[in-house]
Protein backbone atom coordinates (compact mmCIF):
# COMPACT_ATOMS: atom_id res chain seq x y z
CA UNK A 1 0.00 0.00 0.00
CA UNK A 2 2.71 2.52 0.92
CA UNK A 3 4.31 2.32 -2.55
CA UNK A 4 1.02 3.23 -4.24
CA UNK A 5 1.49 6.82 -3.01
CA UNK A 6 4.94 7.16 -4.51
CA UNK A 7 6.31 7.33 -8.04
CA UNK A 8 6.21 9.44 -11.18
CA UNK A 9 3.19 11.59 -11.99
CA UNK A 10 2.38 14.32 -14.49
CA UNK A 11 0.98 17.51 -12.98
CA UNK A 12 -1.19 19.47 -15.41
CA UNK A 13 -2.77 22.92 -15.29
CA UNK A 14 -6.54 22.65 -15.86
CA UNK A 15 -6.58 26.08 -17.57
CA UNK A 16 -3.93 25.09 -20.14
CA UNK A 17 -4.90 21.54 -21.06
CA UNK A 18 -4.35 22.12 -24.80
CA UNK A 19 -0.63 22.72 -24.19
CA UNK A 20 0.00 19.05 -23.46
CA UNK A 21 2.16 17.24 -24.62
CA UNK A 22 3.99 20.15 -26.27
CA UNK A 23 6.91 21.91 -24.61
CA UNK A 24 7.60 25.65 -24.78
CA UNK A 25 11.32 26.13 -25.48
CA UNK A 26 11.27 29.64 -23.99
CA UNK A 27 8.99 29.47 -20.98
CA UNK A 28 8.21 32.73 -19.18
CA UNK A 29 6.08 31.02 -16.55
CA UNK A 30 5.85 27.56 -15.07
CA UNK A 31 5.17 24.89 -17.66
CA UNK A 32 1.48 23.93 -18.04
CA UNK A 33 2.51 20.34 -17.33
CA UNK A 34 5.53 18.59 -15.88
CA UNK A 35 6.68 15.16 -14.79
CA UNK A 36 7.66 14.91 -11.15
CA UNK A 37 7.90 12.40 -8.30
CA UNK A 38 4.94 11.94 -5.98
CA UNK A 39 6.58 11.29 -2.61
CA UNK A 40 3.52 11.09 -0.42
CA UNK A 41 0.76 13.02 1.28
CA UNK A 42 0.49 15.51 4.10
CA UNK A 43 -2.50 16.60 6.16
CA UNK A 44 -3.78 18.99 3.45
CA UNK A 45 -2.73 17.34 0.20
CA UNK A 46 0.08 15.76 -1.80
CA UNK A 47 3.85 16.21 -1.65
CA UNK A 48 6.03 16.29 -4.76
CA UNK A 49 9.79 15.77 -4.81
CA UNK A 50 11.16 18.63 -6.93
CA UNK A 51 14.84 17.86 -6.43
CA UNK A 52 17.55 16.53 -4.15
CA UNK A 53 20.76 18.16 -3.07
CA UNK A 54 22.64 19.63 -0.16
CA UNK A 55 22.45 22.89 1.73
CA UNK A 56 25.22 24.77 3.49
CA UNK A 57 25.00 26.99 6.55
CA UNK A 58 25.14 30.63 5.47
CA UNK A 59 27.46 33.24 6.96
CA UNK A 60 26.67 33.54 10.67
CA UNK A 61 25.34 29.98 10.87
CA UNK A 62 21.67 30.91 11.14
CA UNK A 63 20.29 30.67 7.59
CA UNK A 64 20.72 27.90 5.02
CA UNK A 65 21.92 28.54 1.46
CA UNK A 66 22.58 26.44 -1.64
CA UNK A 67 25.92 24.67 -1.83
CA UNK A 68 28.44 26.34 -4.16
CA UNK A 69 29.35 23.35 -6.32
CA UNK A 70 31.38 25.50 -8.75
CA UNK A 71 33.94 26.17 -6.03
CA UNK A 72 34.01 22.51 -4.94
CA UNK A 73 32.13 23.18 -1.72
CA UNK A 74 30.54 20.26 0.14
CA UNK A 75 27.08 20.67 1.61
CA UNK A 76 26.24 20.27 5.27
CA UNK A 77 22.77 18.77 4.99
CA UNK A 78 21.14 16.43 2.45
CA UNK A 79 17.68 17.74 1.55
CA UNK A 80 14.70 17.19 -0.70
CA UNK A 81 12.96 20.18 -2.28
CA UNK A 82 9.28 19.47 -1.57
CA UNK A 83 6.32 21.14 -3.24
CA UNK A 84 2.99 20.78 -1.45
CA UNK A 85 -0.32 20.92 -3.33
CA UNK A 86 -3.49 21.03 -1.21
CA UNK A 87 -6.37 18.74 -2.16
CA UNK A 88 -8.65 21.69 -2.96
CA UNK A 89 -6.34 22.68 -5.85
CA UNK A 90 -6.64 19.21 -7.39
CA UNK A 91 -9.49 19.01 -9.87
CA UNK A 92 -9.11 15.41 -11.04
CA UNK A 93 -6.71 12.47 -11.36
CA UNK A 94 -6.38 10.17 -14.39
CA UNK A 95 -4.82 7.11 -12.76
CA UNK A 96 -3.89 5.38 -16.05
CA UNK A 97 -2.12 8.20 -17.85
CA UNK A 98 -1.87 8.14 -21.62
CA UNK A 99 0.31 7.04 -24.56
CA UNK A 100 3.02 9.60 -23.66
CA UNK A 101 3.22 9.04 -19.90
CA UNK A 102 1.49 5.87 -18.63
CA UNK A 103 1.31 6.94 -15.00
CA UNK A 104 -1.13 9.19 -13.11
CA UNK A 105 -1.94 12.67 -14.43
CA UNK A 106 -2.96 15.08 -11.67
CA UNK A 107 -5.04 18.03 -12.91
CA UNK A 108 -4.52 21.09 -10.71
CA UNK A 109 -5.31 24.78 -10.51
CA UNK A 110 -2.06 26.70 -10.95
CA UNK A 111 -3.37 29.73 -9.05
CA UNK A 112 -0.78 30.22 -6.30
CA UNK A 113 2.37 32.33 -6.19
CA UNK A 114 3.95 32.74 -9.64
CA UNK A 115 1.10 30.80 -11.25
CA UNK A 116 2.20 27.56 -9.60
CA UNK A 117 0.07 24.85 -7.96
CA UNK A 118 2.07 24.78 -4.71
CA UNK A 119 0.81 25.99 -1.36
CA UNK A 120 4.41 25.85 -0.13
CA UNK A 121 7.83 24.87 -1.44
CA UNK A 122 10.46 24.02 1.17
CA UNK A 123 13.71 22.19 1.71
CA UNK A 124 13.13 19.15 3.90
CA UNK A 125 15.12 16.35 5.43
CA UNK A 126 13.88 12.86 4.67
CA UNK A 127 13.30 10.57 7.64
CA UNK A 128 12.93 6.83 7.03
CA UNK A 129 10.71 4.73 9.26
CA UNK A 130 10.53 0.94 9.43
CA UNK A 131 7.44 -0.39 7.62
CA UNK A 132 6.25 3.12 6.67
CA UNK A 133 6.76 5.75 3.99
CA UNK A 134 9.44 8.36 4.63
CA UNK A 135 8.38 11.61 6.24
CA UNK A 136 9.65 15.06 5.23
CA UNK A 137 10.56 17.59 7.91
CA UNK A 138 10.94 21.20 6.81
CA UNK A 139 14.35 22.81 7.27
CA UNK A 140 13.75 26.11 5.48
CA UNK A 141 11.34 27.66 2.99
CA UNK A 142 12.62 27.75 -0.58
CA UNK A 143 12.43 31.56 -0.81
CA UNK A 144 14.54 32.06 2.32
CA UNK A 145 17.26 29.74 0.98
CA UNK A 146 17.11 31.46 -2.42
CA UNK A 147 17.62 34.91 -0.83
CA UNK A 148 20.51 33.70 1.37
CA UNK A 149 22.15 32.06 -1.67
CA UNK A 150 21.88 35.22 -3.78
CA UNK A 151 23.26 37.29 -0.90
CA UNK A 152 26.29 34.96 -0.80
CA UNK A 153 26.74 35.31 -4.58
CA UNK A 154 25.70 31.72 -5.29
CA UNK A 155 23.33 30.63 -8.05
CA UNK A 156 20.19 29.58 -6.16
CA UNK A 157 19.04 27.09 -8.79
CA UNK A 158 18.60 23.72 -7.23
Amino acid sequence: MKEELRGPVVVRDVKRLDSYPHVDDKPRVISPWFRVGLIGTYHKGIQLGLGRGKLKKAEGGVEWRCTDHKSGENGDLAVVLVGRIPYERIEDVDWRGDEYYPFPHIYCHFDCTNGEPYETVAFCIERHHPDACPSYIEVAPYERVRRASKKAGIDPSF
